[in-house]
């Protein structure tokens, strides 16, 4: 098959047919304009990008990332300045602000730090189960649970106090 398709080429070759051209230059790509955006992005600029990202609106074939990065993009294009912080495109930069009080040379630049939380440890408790007679007759269970440090168990339900403790 391929010993055919040399012999052709040859043939084309011999007869003078082949001729060989430069492809044409590709068109000069159009100045890219700034996207159109509603009025109600302009008012709601979180909802417009939820919107526009629902996985019911966006193609199927556009991920939720790129979606979120061509309407941040734009967002930033119309609303310059007036855009909030959270919706900025990746890789914009981001305007360094004071680390601290009264310290006017503590910048922060980037997501700004957020304090650990106090990691919530189950409470140790210890636990007594007893018989208690029932008065229709008979024997019910019932477990009665209280602090492992010796601490007063906090009352669970409803509290109302009406004047002082």
């Amino acid at each position: 098959m391929l010993a055919i398709v040399f012999a052709v080429m040859l043939q084309q070759a011999a007869a003078g047919q082949v001729v060989w051209e430069e492809p044409p230059p590709p068109p000069p790509a159009a100045p890219v304009g700034i996207p159109a955006i509603p009025d109600s992005a302009r008012a709601d600029p979180y909802g417009y990008e939820r919107a526009e990202c629902s996985p019911l609106i966006r193609k199927a074939s556009e991920s939720m990332e790129a979606c979120q990065a061509r309407v941040r993009t734009a967002l930033a294009a119309n609303l310059g300045a007036d855009l909030p912080p959270g919706l900025a495109p990746a890789g914009a930069p981001d305007a360094g602000r004071l680390a601290a009080a009264g310290d006017r040379y503590a910048l922060q630049c980037g997501a700004p730090d957020r304090p650990a939380r106090a990691a919530l440890a189950p409470q140790e408790q210890t636990c007594e189960t007893r018989p208690q007679a029932r008065p229709q007759g008979g024997v019910a269970w019932t477990e009665e649970c209280r602090p492992a440090d010796g601490r007063a168990p906090t009352q669970d339900g409803l509290r109302v106090r009406l004047g002082g403790d």
